[in-house]
C-alpha cells in the first residue's frame, strides 16, 4: 500500500511539471500576444475610468456639469476670463486638454463661479482684475446658486515669486485684505463644509478687522476734525447763499411799487 502511495504521489509531481513546463513555452512562443492583451486591458480600463471622470470634457456653461460633480464637492480647472461685481467667469480646462484641431469642438462659453460666503467690498473688481484675470485657478464646487452660478472654494498661486511655492484661497485671501465680508451661503444646507468654510472666512474677516484693512480701515483724529470743518464751512456756505438771495429779493420788491402791492396782496390773502 506504501508503494502504491508513492507511485501516485510520483505520478502528480511530474504531472503538475509537465503543466508547468507547457505553459511556460506557451507564453515563451506567443509574448507579444500575451503583451498586446495586458495592452488592450490596460487602455481599455483607462477609457472606462476617462468616461466616468470626464478626463476629456470641456464645460462651457454649468448646466454641462454632471450634477454628481457638485455634490461629490469636484474640485475643476480653469482660466479667469472675466471679473465681475460678485463674481468670476471661467472657463473651463478640462483634466487632459489634447489640442487635436479635428477632435475639438467649435464653442465658447464660461462659467459663473461665485466666491462662497464672500460679499465683494469696494477695491475687490479691481485686486482681481490685478491678481488672477486670465489666470489659472481651482475651484471646488458646492452647489448651484439661485443666480445659476457655482459657489465655490478657488485656489490660485499667489501673485510674485511667492506663486512658486505656495497658493491661496481667494475667498479667504479677499476678506483678509478687507476687500470682501462673510456672507451666509444662501440655499446651502448647515454641514461639515459650511462650518468649515464659515470658521476660515470668520477668522480672516478678523485679521482685517483688527488690522484695519479695507472696509475696516477707521480715519484718523485730523481726518475727522477735517471732515467736521468741511461740512461746517459747507453749512456756512450755503445759509449765506440763501441770506443772499432772500436779501436781493426783498431788494426787487421795495424798488417797485407794482411789485409791493403785489407782495403785500398776496401775503395778505395767505393770512
Amino acid at each position: 500500500m506504501a508503494g502504491d502511495k508513492d507511485t501516485d504521489a510520483g505520478k502528480s509531481v511530474a504531472y503538475r511539471a509537465a503543466y508547468f513546463n507547457t505553459l511556460t513555452h506557451y507564453l515563451d512562443t506567443h509574448v507579444n500576444a500575451v503583451r498586446n492583451i495586458s495592452t488592450v486591458l490596460a487602455i481599455a480600463g483607462f477609457a472606462f475610468a476617462a468616461r466616468g471622470v470626464r478626463l476629456f470634457n470641456r464645460f462651457y456653461s454649468v448646466s454641462d456639469i454632471p450634477p454628481q460633480f457638485i455634490q461629490k464637492n469636484v474640485r475643476l480647472q480653469g482660466k479667469v476670463v472675466h471679473v465681475k461685481d460678485q463674481h468670476l467667469q471661467v472657463e473651463h480646462i478640462p483634466i487632459l486638454h489634447l489640442r487635436i484641431p479635428f477632435l475639438m469642438k467649435k464653442r465658447e462659453g464660461s462659467i459663473g463661479v461665485h466666491l462662497a460666503g464672500v460679499k465683494f467690498e469696494e477695491g475687490a473688481v479691481e485686486w482681481l482684475k490685478e491678481n488672477v484675470h486670465a489666470k489659472g485657478v481651482f475651484f471646488t464646487m458646492l452647489q448651484v446658486n439661485s443666480r445659476q452660478q457655482l459657489d465655490c472654494v478657488v485656489t490660485a498661486r499667489r501673485p510674485g515669486w511667492r506663486g512658486l511655492l505656495s497658493s491661496m484661497c481667494l475667498n479667504e485671501e479677499l476678506v483678509r485684505q478687507g476687500l470682501g465680508k462673510v456672507a451666509p451661503i444662501e440655499g446651502m444646507q448647515v454641514g461639515p463644509t459650511y462650518v468649515k468654510l464659515t470658521k476660515k472666512l470668520l477668522r480672516a474677516e478678523l485679521v482685517a478687522e483688527r488690522k484695519r484693512r479695507g472696509v475696516w480701515t477707521e480715519p484718523t483724529v485730523f481726518e475727522r476734525y477735517k471732515a467736521k470743518y468741511d461740512n461746517a464751512k459747507e453749512d456756512m456756505k450755503t445759509a449765506v447763499q440763501s441770506r443772499k438771495k432772500a436779501v436781493v429779493e426783498a431788494g426787487r420788491v421795495l424798488a417797485s411799487p407794482a411789485s409791493l402791492w403785489k407782495f403785500a396782496s398776496r401775503k395778505f390773502r395767505r393770512e
